[in-house]
């Protein structure tokens, strides 16, 4: 099945007919989300490892933050156009949560709140139990925290909001360097990603009249939502069962935290133990990656915040990989090479090795480093340094393979083409957020389709004197807000007929009625329902391809259309890839 910009590969929704039962066949399938509105808002989510290596870290993305807010709000321009390759974003949710989780059931040092840390809960400077103990103010180097950061925890609320019309960038910058630098002295037993779940999945974290959440308002239906994690070890979330999915099996695991059960676990190295493991096995205690990213079903884990549109969702990782990353060309594009990167052996024995400018490296999985007896070897050293003859990290800074966030990465890229990887062992790491930035700006484009669709010559609507009349070899449904009956929605009056419930979200569909109309046109009156629009678009006058509607076949409040097509083999050159 061939996709498209933004398709879900081998997306085929549950119980509702795929484009070849209602269109002619013979051809490649594609399906196109498209929103009813344009993009314009993000919400981003930065999780902060804040263990006690990450000071330098911590300081080098609060360097280098402004280059994302400049080119969020001020997009670089066409030159042969002169106008923005994207849209402005119009506003931005900008929330922080740590790497600290706790050590449920054992005491270790450095992590403070032993049975939850600071519990996914955005801002944990003003709300986490685990930074109440060592807040950044009494950790951070003098000089490294902006002077508009004051000593009081509640100085800003959960998260920040900027707005391009009333805001300021360089104010908004140092915001956030008050909430992201979080300083050192969090839990040395890092669970990332399931912070970031927590934050999100666990809590609800949207914008909903009556949501009394902690985290509430965070996110916004209508927006792009940006993962960043920032951190130089590899991801330890650990089975709590406290905290599993409803009907999923879950077998607690959090004993790995308890230095008197070796026999259990792959080391007794509590730090080793999370590198040592056979993935899958018994020895494993981290959670299934599918809980966080499960391609086939975008109604689990991250992908769940957005209904219908888990496109909208982007997950960047500036993280323990190598500098240079292994790359291959795909088309005329170069990307990463993830077999290369992670090894094509599920337990991740065939991983990459290699020499570094700075030294020996490796992201295979189970590595001990033969020099040091407390390490695997490092999957980066800091950029420019000289390698160390000694196994201490103030020597040679350097970095553990993160490669459970690789590959959530992975799947995000290959899935939604939303994914970025770089190295927190960078000196700068402007590059890494140009590239979060290229993944929230390809999401603003509002309607334009990422290139044209196949026409057929079709008979004008009754009444439409032009001739000349096209069609495509498409079905759109819109994909109704939870709430909204298809009987109240999928009128003729709008022109709808009902379609089949998608089973995956819960949510009614219709089928919109499609319009027959000259290229380059407007639709004729007297016909309600959608019309493949070939004019230029006002606000994006590059656009030459959008699905129009017609003025009584706009799409309900917070609903979402899916554009299923059929093309003739071979029409779609340039798509990103198929299965």
């Amino acid at each position: 099945m061939l996709t498209w910009g933004v398709v879900v590969a081998g997306c085929a929704l549950t119980n509702r007919p795929e484009p070849r039962d209602l269109l002619p066949d013979g051809g490649e399938r594609i399906r196109i989300p498209v929103t009813n509105v344009a993009i314009e808002d993000v919400d981003m989510l930065f999780e902060i490892d804040n263990s006690n290596s990450m000071s330098e870290n911590q300081a080098n993305l609060a360097r280098n933050f402004g280059l994302l807010i400049d080119q969020l709000v001020n997009p670089p321009v066409n030159p042969m156009t002169m106008r923005p390759l994207y849209p402005p974003v119009k506003s931005l949710h900008l929330g922080v949560v740590s790497s600290d989780l706790g050590t449920p059931g054992s005491v270790v040092p450095s992590c403070a709140n032993t049975d939850e840390g600071d519990n996914g809960l955005l801002n944990p400077v003003r709300n986490g139990a685990a930074l109440r103990t060592h807040y950044p103010w009494t950790t951070a180097p003098p000089g490294r925290r902006p002077a508009r950061c004051t000593n009081d925890p509640n100085q800003y609320p959960s998260f920040l909001q900027f707005n391009r019309m009333t805001s300021d960038a360089a104010q908004f910058r140092e915001d956030f360097i008050c909430n992201a630098y979080l300083s050192i002295g969090g839990c040395g037993l890092e669970q990332q990603l399931e912070s970031m779940y927590r934050a999100l999945v666990v809590r609800n974290p949207r914008m909903v009249a009556g949501n009394t959440d902690a985290n509430a308002g965070f996110v916004r239906d209508n927006a792009v939502l940006a993962l960043v994690m920032v951190t130089d070890e590899e991801d330890g979330s650990t089975r709590d069962c406290r905290y599993a999915e409803r009907g999923v099996p879950c077998t607690d695991a959090v004993s790995v935290f308890d230095i008197g059960s070796p026999q259990q676990w792959a080391s007794n190295d509590l730090n080793l133990r999370f590198y040592m493991y056979t993935p899958g096995t018994a020895q494993d205690p981290t959670w299934p990656l599918d809980r966080y990213i499960d391609p086939p079903r975008p109604n689990r884990g991250f992908t769940s915040l957005k209904p219908g549109r888990p496109d909208l969702v982007i997950f960047s990782a500036i993280a323990g990989v190598p500098i240079n990353l292994p790359t291959r060309m795909s088309g005329m594009q170069t990307e990463v090479d993830y077999d290369a990167l992670l090894g094509r052996a599920p337990d991740g024995s065939d991983g990459y090795t290699g020499m570094s400018a700075e030294g020996p490296i490796s992201m295979r999985q189970r590595n001990m480093d033969p020099a040091c007896w407390t390490r695997v070897v490092p999957a980066c050293r800091r950029e420019g340094s000289t390698m160390a003859t000694t196994c201490d990290p103030a020597a040679q800074y350097f970095a553990w393979p993160s490669r459970r966030v690789v590959q959530v990465a992975r799947r995000f890229a290959e899935r939604y083409q939303n994914g970025t990887i770089s190295s927190i062992c960078r000196n700068d790491y402007s590059d890494a957020l140009r590239q979060i930035v290229e993944r929230i700006q390809s999401r603003l484009a509002g309607r334009c389709l990422p290139r044209p669709i196949e026409t057929v010559p079709a008979a004008c609507e009754a009444g439409d004197p032009r001739g000349g009349c096209i069609r495509t070899n498409c079905i759109v449904r819109e994909i109704l807000p939870a709430g909204t009956s298809a009987a109240t929605a999928c009128t003729a009056a709008r022109g709808r007929t009902v379609g089949e419930r998608d089973t995956q979200i819960s949510r009614d569909t219709c089928v919109i009625n499609q319009v027959a109309l000259p290229l380059g046109m407007a639709p004729p009156t007297g016909r309600e329902g959608f019309y493949y629009d070939t004019r230029p678009d006002p606000a994006a006058p590059d656009c030459r391809q959008r699905i129009g509607f017609t003025g009584g076949a706009g799409l309900v409040a917070n609903a979402t259309a899916v554009i299923e097509c059929v093309q003739a083999q071979g029409t779609a050159p340039g798509a990103d890839g198929g299965s």
